[in-house]
């Protein structure tokens, strides 16, 4: 609902392709007399209105339609009234105007999906209380029945039991949605591996249950902020980007923490992106804080994720080792890493409670190749095209043909090979 035609008919045009029905209302007059006619599931309702402001009609929803999910389009002058809105009208969700088509898009149908597990758990409250009605007037010599309506509550509950699952799952479903698309965006890749080490590395540091599910939920959406950035931003080493460059890149964690802020189960994760870029010594950023004055949460997150980058060549302008990627995280700690949270997870990868290992290898060239070895990672050209795909054996011909690439470019050929003696 909105006084302003054009929003209107934007959020018409938005939602149409979704197949909900849809009804329009200029004001929370006509809004109420809609929802005395019409069976209304979500109303969504723009804070600034002539007459019956969006706090004052959403109050009214909820007294007269509690049931009814309520949704709030507010500026970011309306702070205060949002707030009021918030406290009256019951609402499950606010969203800031110029709103993300795919944000507001997505709100809805999870909305849609909360209130349609919510009466399923209703009826099914209300299924179980009527079996236990009719359970308390059975007779005693009706002892196989008893049996019968014994396993029909137990069935009803343990449906009441994975409603209430499915509406957690909601928001695991949600985290998916979120790392599928950052993984669809080239230059960026899974981080189910950095999520992993990052919750075994805060159990083992003592923090608690809900922070190392946050964690979790941070490492897996740490590169959502990346979205936005270029190309190039997001491909080249941040050691090699320029100075403008470094600023646009600098703003991800800020960028991921606006994203993730309106979806309450992601907070304390939202916050953990947030600060994962600050160093100890103060020179991070965004917020340039030092020391413990980082969340622990963000500092374990921040060596996790630095040790697959160092592999990755993200941080340098090369690729290290396994081997070499810890050396460096050593050499790094106190000044941009948590010295203890370096410890405890060089500890971690030793641990045989890993189920992922690291592949030792050896980074060498075309030139110093041998035959016989075999490929640790994909070999590309200076130009990043896949010569040759990891776990390939090089044979004598093989090896013959990489020479003949190599003549092809005035740089060495960087090639990493597995080595057994490490």
């Amino acid at each position: 609902m909105d006084d302003e035609k054009p929003i209107l008919n934007s959020l018409n045009r938005l939602f149409r392709p979704t197949g909900y029905k849809i009804h329009l209302a200029n004001s929370g007059d006509e809004g109420l007399a809609l929802l005395e006619q019409e069976a209304i599931d979500i109303v969504v309702s723009d804070m600034r209105m002539p007459g019956m402001d969006g706090a004052k009609f959403l109050s009214e929803v909820a007294r007269r339609w509690p049931s009814t999910a309520r949704m709030l389009l507010t500026g970011y002058a309306d702070v205060s009234s949002a707030i009021e809105a918030i406290n009256q009208g019951e609402i499950s969700r606010y969203l800031t105007k110029p709103w993300d088509d795919s944000d507001i898009v997505m709100c809805v149908q999870q909305a849609v999906e909360t209130k349609r597990l919510q009466e399923e758990k209703n009826r099914l409250e209300l299924l179980t209380a009527r079996q236990n009605e009719e359970l308390s007037a059975l007779n005693e010599g009706l002892e196989q029945k008893v049996e019968e309506r014994t396993r029909e509550i137990e069935q009803a509950r343990q449906e009441i039991c994975d409603a209430h699952d499915a509406l957690h799952a909601g928001y695991a479903a949600t985290i998916e949605v979120f790392s599928r698309m950052v993984q669809s965006r080239g230059g960026l890749s899974s981080r189910a591996t950095v999520a992993d080490d990052a919750r075994a590395v805060g159990r083992n540091m003592g923090l608690e249950k809900s922070t190392c599910d946050a964690l979790y939920n941070a490492a897996l959406l740490c590169d959502i902020g990346k979205l936005g950035l270029s190309d190039e931003s997001v491909l080249t080493p941040y050691i090699s980007l320029t100075a403008s460059q470094q600023r646009e890149y600098q703003r991800h964690p800020v960028v991921a923490e606006a994203t993730l802020l309106s979806l309450d189960p992601l907070t304390d994760a939202a916050n953990t992106i947030r600060h994962h870029c600050e160093r100890m010594d103060g020179t991070g950023f965004p917020d340039r804080r030092p020391g413990k004055e980082i969340p622990m949460s963000s500092r374990i997150l921040a060596v996790a994720k630095a040790y697959v980058d160092l592999q990755d060549g993200r941080i340098l302008e090369e690729q290290l080792t396994a081997a070499e990627a810890r050396k460096y995280l050593q050499s790094e700690s106190g000044k941009r890493y948590d010295g203890q949270v370096v410890n405890q997870f060089l500890k971690w990868l030793d641990s045989p409670k890993r189920e992922v290992s690291d592949v030792a290898e050896r980074r060498t060239t075309i030139g110093a190749l041998m035959a016989g070895k075999t490929l640790s990672r994909d070999l590309c050209d200076p130009n990043g095209v896949l010569v040759i795909a990891k776990g390939k054996r090089v044979s004598e011909s093989l090896l013959e043909k990489l020479r003949c690439l190599q003549e092809s470019f005035a740089e060495d050929i960087t090639v990493y090979v597995e080595d057994r003696r490490m």
